[in-house]
């Protein structure tokens, strides 16, 4: 009777915030100074640290990065109004109540704009701010695989972009038309004016390489640079993506909070041009499986619509995350990879609430949509299957994010959409939340007493 009452209490939530019908939309998938001055020859301490697991300086050691990974959250926000006013207390909260170090996808811009490029204040407000209370706090922006007509025509490219390209400064915006496959590929792949960026042309890397480092001005600390393979699918050798990290990773040593970013990407792994792992870990969708057996039905109290990992099933990275040697020096047979629950449009009206097993579509939704439909009991339990299982296959170097902020298509057991965005916070604070907060405050803590 409980879960059946707090099902209903949800749903009434959900249903008086966003309501949706059901259907698939297509996936939409001022330079501040740095936090301090470091003279040449002296390296500055990152301050007072909480916990000496998270600290790191120029580089960062294996087990320091797989401490961050373990503690990750995923809190997107394509809009960085979030940050600010009443929702930035929600995410604020959940980040100190859980003890999240790792926040992934924080700046989470699809069709990045001048509008971005000019509030980025709100966010490093927030970033420093966090860091007063939790020094060891890492906020990650990404990067993807998208370039907007209307929005990269509106940015001004400054001075030190063109130097930083050995290029003669002059007064001109980027060019969209100048970051495209020139045999025409993936042009409005995403939609009208908004195509997928060839990284061999040299204005796409001044592009990536200027939003690299506002991002680093603003206190981020991690980067997210989406599907590489998509966008350097003519890059010979990866030389050129190679170009631009070695760019990103020499500005971040030395404006970066703690001389180090973090760089990760959607892929099972790519050896650079210098012969190194590109990326610092892998990031990649978790690719969750409908559990054998199952009928086609809406997720209820009593009956969610189970789910199980496998290696191996459609492209998960379970089993062939690259290893070699990292960027910070120490080698590896498997990168330490995390995995999240991804969202790529909501829903696949062809297999609506189907366990079709094959499919990238959980029960006919994307992974957060699924996730989030699920009653709270049975999200409690998957996370935590999820967080043992891949630790087990992965020899303790795979991980899970726990969600707290997404696009989603949330449903009830009939069909009906209820909501357009998952929140994971508490309920005490946020009537539409979840109280997902809860529970990963509740694992998070049992993996402490168990020494992981």
């Amino acid at each position: 009777m409980k879960r059946i009452i707090a099902a209903l209490l949800l749903a009434v939530t959900l249903v008086g915030t966003l309501v949706c019908c059901k259907g698939g939309d297509k996936p939409t998938n001022e330079t501040a100074a740095p936090t301090g001055e470091v003279t040449e020859g002296e390296t500055e301490a990152p301050g007072p640290t909480a916990d000496p697991r998270y600290q790191f300086d120029g580089k960062v050691s294996e087990e320091v990065l797989c401490h961050y990974l373990s503690r990750a959250v995923t809190i997107a926000s394509r809009n960085i109004e979030e940050w600010n006013g009443q929702n930035g207390f929600h995410i604020k909260q959940y980040i100190l109540n859980t003890g999240a170090k790792y926040i992934a996808r924080a700046n989470d811009a699809w069709c990045f704009s001048k509008d971005d490029d000019d509030r980025w204040g709100i966010q490093k407000t927030f970033i420093d701010e966090m860091h007063e209370t939790d020094p060891d706090i890492v906020f990650e922006a990404c990067i993807f695989e998208n370039v907007w007509r209307w929005g990269v025509e509106a940015v001004a490219i400054p001075e030190f972009v063109f130097e930083a390209f050995d290029k003669e400064p002059e007064e001109r915006n980027f060019v969209y038309q100048d970051m495209l496959f020139k045999n025409k590929a993936y042009v409005n792949h995403w939609g009208t004016d908004q195509s997928v960026p060839d990284i061999t042309q040299e204005e796409t890397q001044m592009f990536f390489y200027y939003r690299a480092t506002r991002y680093i001005d603003a206190g981020f600390e991690a980067l997210h640079l989406g599907q590489v393979n998509l966008m350097g699918e003519k890059d010979k050798n990866w030389e050129c993506f190679t170009k631009l990290v070695n760019m990103i990773r020499e500005y971040a040593a030395e404006h970066a909070r703690r001389h180090f970013v973090f760089l990760n990407a959607h892929t099972h792994g790519i050896t650079d041009s210098d012969g190194i792992l590109m990326f610092d870990f892998h990031m990649y969708p978790s690719r969750p499986a409908p559990a054998k057996g199952q009928k086609a039905h809406g997720p209820s109290e009593d009956f969610p619509q189970e789910a199980v990992f496998e290696e191996g099933y459609v492209d998960s990275i379970y089993g062939k995350s690259l290893g070699g040697v990292t960027y910070s020096g120490w080698e590896c047979d498997s990168l330490p990879y995390m995995v999240e629950l991804d969202n790529f449009g909501g829903v696949n009206e062809g297999e609506f609430f189907k366990p079709n097993r094959g499919s990238i579509w959980i029960w006919g939704l994307d992974e957060i949509s699924w996730f989030g439909s699920q009653p709270e009991w049975y999200r409690e339990e998957f996370l935590e299957y999820a967080v043992d299982w891949i630790a087990e296959h992965s020899d303790g170097k795979g991980f899970f994010a726990m969600p707290a902020q997404r696009e989603a298509r949330l449903y009830a057991e009939s069909g009906e959409c209820l909501s357009l965005m998952y929140y994971g916070y508490s309920q005490e604070f946020f009537g539409v939340a979840n109280n997902d907060e809860l529970l990963v405050k509740r694992l998070w803590a049992k993996m402490e007493r168990e020494g992981r």
